[in-house]
């Protein structure tokens, strides 16, 4: 199961952020999709999901090694 917005550990001011940058990635996603008649909860689904991705998801290096800037 993927984490929700509010399963997060986010202060009320953090989580209001949170929503209000969902918000503004859902509108840019629908605007992409040609602004289409029908309000899917589909947008901010995804949004919320990349959002918590972005946030949350630690970061992934290839084949398990960091990068430190030595080559």
């Amino acid at each position: 199961m993927c984490p929700s917005l509010d399963s997060l550990p986010l202060s009320a001011c953090g989580l209001e952020t949170a929503k209000e940058q969902i918000r503004k990635l859902a509108y840019a996603k629908w605007q992409a999709a040609g602004c289409p008649a029908e309000h899917d909860d589909g947008f901010w689904q995804a949004a919320e999901r990349e959002w918590i991705e972005f946030h949350y998801v630690p970061e992934r290096f290839d084949n398990g090694a960091c990068d430190n800037g030595d080559e």
